[in-house]
């Protein structure tokens, strides 16, 4: 566990700035979340943390980021975990499982549970799943063919993307590099090699960067989130998405209890109503896709969205028990091939 340990952290890009300071305590009253800001937090303010608060009697105190910030905060805690209940990426989720950081998952305290996608719940992934991410294949039209394969990026004329191994999506983007080259999940190094040979390459770090150079016409082609590709298509860009004959990979994102939480009873509630309709009804408008299989919407918006078993079922997830201990290392191999 502590070799993993370090090796996730070492991989964080946050994670040397993340063990600096800790929450101090809070009382009772408060209940304490690590979750995603901008629009995400907006949503949990305006239609989710009123009513979560009324029903348990607590004041709901935010902090911003994500988990491999949080995650390493949990960590240096010791048994005085600064949150009741953090938001986290299956990679993260099944990190913490591994380390001992969670909670016992409580089917029973959470029956929302049983209306989630099979694929969205344990033993498939560690964590009470809100929402499905689709990594998508997205292209300009007007410079290239929707690409029938991953390896119709490998080609002159048009700039792809390359997200930094530091995301999940740049570890996911390795593997696909790899697998077109012989390699695997346990062999990436024919990934590194592929990422070296594409004509023109642009590394992006983040979604926000890979959503402004689309934007901006930067990149012609990349792995990148379905829905806000889907963003740019209706605010009238240059972009589409299409699905490669290799398949494309997904990712679940929901919340987890760090043990010893103060207020056990309140995080298994929040929960419970992350993966009940009502709340991922709150953020379907958004196109943040539901892992609730009762979340109902009409044939336009559900068009827009990873929607549906079939759908969800045709995802690709990758094996985080096998990437997760290798995280620093392929970050200092990253930085070795693209940045020395």
């Amino acid at each position: 566990m502590n070799v993993s340990r370090r090796d996730f952290l070492a991989g964080s890009a946050a994670a040397a700035t993340a063990l600096t300071t800790l929450r101090p305590a809070f009382a009772a009253s408060n209940f304490v979340i690590g979750t995603f800001g901008g629009l995400y937090s907006e949503i949990l303010d305006a239609s989710v943390i009123p009513a979560f608060e009324s029903a348990n009697d607590v004041t709901v105190q935010k902090e911003l980021g994500w988990g491999s910030k949080f995650i390493p905060k949990i960590i240096a805690s010791k048994a005085n975990p600064p949150f009741d209940l953090i938001y986290v990426n299956e990679d993260e989720a099944i990190f913490g499982e591994t380390a001992g950081l969670w909670e016992p998952m409580d089917t029973g305290a959470t029956p929302n549970i049983a209306n989630v996608y099979d694929i969205c719940k344990p033993p498939a992934v560690p964590q009470y799943t809100s929402t499905v991410y689709e990594f998508t294949c997205a292209y300009n039209p007007e410079k290239m063919d929707a690409p029938k394969s991953w390896a119709d990026l490998w080609q002159d004329g048009i700039t792809v993307g390359v997200p930094h191994i530091s995301s999940t999506y740049g570890m996911i983007f390795l593997q696909i590099a790899a697998e077109l080259n012989g390699g695997s999940v346990e062999n990436l190094d024919p990934g590194f090699q592929a990422l070296k040979d594409l004509p023109n390459m642009k590394i992006y770090k983040g979604v926000t960067d890979g959503f402004g150079k689309f934007q901006q016409g930067e990149m012609d082609a990349a792995l990148f989130y379905r829905h806000r590709i889907q963003l740019l298509m209706d605010d009238g860009v240059s972009v589409a998405f299409t699905t490669p004959s290799e398949g494309t990979y997904g990712m679940r994102t929901g919340v987890q209890i760090p043990k010893n939480t103060s207020n056990k009873a309140a995080a298994l509630d929040w929960a419970n109503r992350v993966m009940g309709a009502e709340y991922q009804d709150a953020f379907v408008s958004n196109l943040y896709s539901p892992s609730n299989t009762t979340v109902t919407m009409d044939a336009d918006l559900a068009a827009k969205h990873v929607y549906g078993a079939d759908k969800v079922n045709s995802l690709r997830f990758a094996d985080w028990s096998v990437l997760n201990p290798r995280k620093s290392e392929l970050l200092e191999q990253w930085n070795k091939a693209f940045t020395g």
